[in-house]
Parts: C-alpha cells; sequence; structure tokens
C-alpha cells in the first residue's frame, strides 16, 4: 500500500527502525557518529514523503519513500533480505507512480548492483552527501522508462483534443499557443498527455487522456518540467480554479494571488467544475530552483 500525508508516530518509528538495522547491515562504511545525526532527517522524510510498504503478516518489515518521480529511500530489513521484496517495492514505483530517478552511495557495491539489474544507470556522482560527508553518491535514471515528456516542434493544434480537456474555449488555446513551448506525454509510444508553458513559466494548459487520468501522469509531467526548466526559472506557475488548487498543492505548489471573476469575464459559457462553476482564477507557483 502507499501511504500519504501525515503518518502514525508508530509507522514513522517502524520505518526510522527498518533504515537503521538496515544501514548497519549494508553501509559498513558509515560511521556511527553519522547514523545518529542521520536518523531525525529519516523520521522527517518518512513522514513528509508517501510511503510504499511491505508487511510481513501485520509487521512492515520495507519501505519506499516517493519525492514525485524519485526514488528517496528503500530499505529492507536485514531479516528479509534476499527474498525479492526490494525489487517488487522498486517494480511498483516504476510502474504505478513512473519512478525513474535515484541516488544510491558509490560506496555500497551491492545496492549499485541491484538497481543496475534492474535497469537504471548511472548518470552523474557527487563527491559528497547531500550534508557534505565524504559519501559519494551516484545518480541513477531508468534507462527505458515506459512515458516520457517530448517537445513539440511541428504542428501544436493536431494536440487540439487534449488542449480543449483542460481549456475548453479554442479562442483561449489560440491566445497562448502560438508562442507557448509545448510538450505531449507519450507512454509505449501513445500521446496520453500534454503541457504547455508561456515565456514566463506559467502552465497555461496541462491535460491527460480521460483513460489514463488518476494513474499519477499529470505528476509525471509535472516533475518533468520541474526538471527542464530549473535553469531558466526559480518558478512554475499555474492558474486553476478554486477547486482545482488542491490537485496542485499536493504538488508543491502554494497559493499566490487570485484574479477575480476570470472565468465569467473571459468565457462566453459558463465553466462548470464538479458541479459548480468557476469564477475566480487563483494562481499558484512552486520553486524549481
Amino acid at each position: 500500500m502507499m501511504i500519504k500525508g501525515k503518518k502514525s508516530i508508530e509507522l514513522i518509528e517502524r520505518c526510522a527502525e527498518i533504515w537503521e538495522a538496515a544501514v548497519r547491515a549494508t553501509h559498513h562504511f558509515v560511521k556511527e557518529s553519522d547514523i545518529v545525526f542521520y536518523r531525525p532527517y529519516v523520521r522527517q522524510n518518512c513522514d513528509n514523503l508517501p510511503l510504499l510498504l511491505h508487511h510481513e503478516g501485520d509487521e512492515v518489515v520495507a519501505f519506499l519513500g516517493l519525492d514525485s518521480t524519485y526514488i528517496d529511500m528503500l530499505f529492507v530489513h536485514p531479516d528479509y533480505r534476499g527474498k525479492g521484496i526490494g525489487r517488487k517495492l522498486v517494480q511498483r514505483a516504476v510502474d504505478e507512480y513512473h519512478a525513474e530517478t535515484l541516488t544510491v552511495n558509490e560506496q555500497n557495491e551491492q545496492a549499485l548492483g541491484f538497481y543496475l539489474k534492474l535497469g537504471f544507470e548511472v548518470q552523474s556522482r557527487s563527491a559528497l552527501d547531500g550534508f557534505g560527508f565524504p559519501y559519494p553518491l551516484l545518480h541513477m535514471r531508468l534507462k527505458n522508462p515506459r512515458q516520457r515528456l517530448v517537445k513539440v516542434t511541428g504542428d501544436k493544434k493536431a494536440y487540439l483534443s487534449l488542449l480543449l480537456l483542460a481549456d475548453p474555449s479554442e479562442e483561449m488555446v489560440d491566445r497562448y499557443l502560438p508562442d507557448g513551448e509545448m510538450f505531449i506525454l507519450e507512454r509505449d509510444g501513445q500521446v496520453i498527455g500534454e503541457a504547455v508553458v508561456d515565456a514566463a513559466g506559467e502552465i497555461k494548459n496541462l491535460a491527460v487522456a480521460p483513460n489514463y487520468q488518476r494513474q499519477y501522469f499529470g505528476r509525471y509531467i509535472l516533475a518533468a518540467l520541474a526538471e527542464h526548466y530549473k535553469d531558466r526559472f526559480d518558478y512554475l506557475w499555474v492558474g486553476t480554479s478554486d477547486y482545482g488548487t488542491v490537485y496542485y498543492e499536493q504538488y508543491g505548489f502554494e497559493c499566490d494571488h487570485v484574479v477575480k471573476n476570470f472565468f465569467t469575464d473571459n468565457y462566453p459559457e459558463p465553466i462548470i467544475e464538479d458541479g459548480r462553476q468557476c469564477v475566480d482564477m487563483v494562481y499558484l507557483k512552486r520553486k524549481i530552483r
């Protein structure tokens, strides 16, 4: 199962126990003082990140922490190593949640071999870890993911049916589409989503085909856009109705300001969402660098 939001103290402590037992069994290069230093940060991550859990009976024996499409943590209790549990968790993260990147300690050769066998490859190396300790990190990416975000260089209106899912007015689409950068999401070679971003870093349009909605592909698009634009913009922006803010907030966007009567002033027909008319435009932003 995946556990989101606030976790129980018991679950956080259990995951911290698994982490420490696993580190002591496999990370012999980590100093005792550093294990003590890392411990509160592990608890914090376990509380903040969505977790995939593996149970044996009623007991959690392994967990994987996901930060969007990044596998932030994977730890299996030493008593359950060698049973394919870690492989199953990674495969589920890849298949269901579209995970594509991770980081592994260079000195942990067993873990490196594990991820190489699962189809990841090393893309870069850091001499220090995120806290400045001398534990080199290898940054890995899935070699052949089933989905990819591709920039459109040809006819953007070829994807009008997708664009109209997010913005029902073709007239409004025509205002931002010519100058916007458009991307399509391909899954197994089929186009299943799109996004349009303007010159100021505002996501003007984002849509996923109906058969692929509620399967984390929107999150995948947002993560890919953040990666693409992180060297160009400080923030990604998005405008949505009052009813759309919750979706973006769960992926790191924060409300910034409101444009009153945007939908009633700019659309000839009422825009209805979840049975309610959209009136104001709420602008949210997400820091990406």
